[in-house]
């Protein structure tokens, strides 16, 4: 018993056809017909897959029952071998809208918006001039050890930035964290490091520091007397970024990444 494409010529056991993917033609032969709900099929292996009947008899084929049923051939069934794909999609979906996970943000840089504290100025303190007081550190005490210069970069600034105040965000009350770090696009696999002053330590407040001479010195001596990331700053190749930020309580959150 066989099938034959009224399309393409190709015999097959069932339509679809096997090359073309038409749904009609012609059987050739017989078939085996269930003598209670007359569904047929084309071989003699009983139950009846419809009804369960173990009945089944020897006859010429019924067209028209044959072609009704593979016009009732829908998307769920043709969308069945992508069910895994389709269930992966609706989870990310639903992990979307209840916000689990941050919708993607397009060309907006991640930031976290109202963030707790002072990221210019505090206690008199230029912040961005202490940045580039701790940069020109670094790269003096990487000039002392033969290694060159580290630039400036933009991405790898604003990545630093926002990871600095995504952490003073989950300190404190008030910050809105838009994006994730995920989401920037740096020329390298950066190496991090991050420092927040411990309560009851010398410097644990910015109303320890007096000029900007003293909190860069401060925050460069923390960069660059413990071993692992003295090794990371040599280890550097093209750029860095520094941030400092001070939280509404005077704690000092600083954030250093390297390319």
């Amino acid at each position: 018993m066989g099938w034959e494409c009224d399309n393409c010529g190709t015999v097959s056991t069932t339509p679809p056809c096997d090359e073309c993917g038409h749904e009609h033609g012609e059987y050739t032969g017989f078939v085996w017909v269930c003598t209670e709900c007359g569904k047929q099929s084309t071989r003699n292996n009983p139950p009846c897959v419809r009804c369960g009947n173990m009945g089944l008899e020897k006859r010429k084929p019924d067209y028209e029952d044959v072609e009704s049923e593979a016009a009732g051939v829908g998307w769920l069934t043709v969308a069945r071998p992508f069910a895994p794909l389709i269930a992966v999609m609706l989870l990310v979906a639903a992990l979307f809208a209840t916000g689990v996970v941050p919708f993607p943000l397009g060309d907006q840089t991640p930031t976290v918006e109202n963030v707790p504290g002072n990221a210019t100025t505090a206690n008199g303190i230029d912040l961005a001039a202490v940045e580039t007081n701790v940069h020109r550190q670094v790269n003096d005490f990487r000039a002392e050890q033969g290694e060159s210069d580290l630039a400036e970069d933009e991405t790898l600034a604003a990545m630093t930035t926002f990871a600095n105040q995504q952490r003073v965000a989950e300190d404190y009350e008030g910050g809105q964290v838009r994006g994730g770090l995920g989401e920037f696009s740096p020329g390298c696999e950066p190496r991090g490091y991050f420092f927040g002053s411990v309560d009851g330590t010398d410097g644990s407040r910015i109303g320890d520091y007096e000029t900007t001479q003293e909190l860069a010195d401060s925050v460069a001596q923390s960069l660059l007397t413990g071993s692992q990331s003295r090794q990371t700053v040599l280890d550097a190749n093209t750029t860095y970024a520094v941030d400092v930020h001070v939280a509404p309580d005077g704690r000092i959150y600083v954030a250093h990444l390297f390319c």
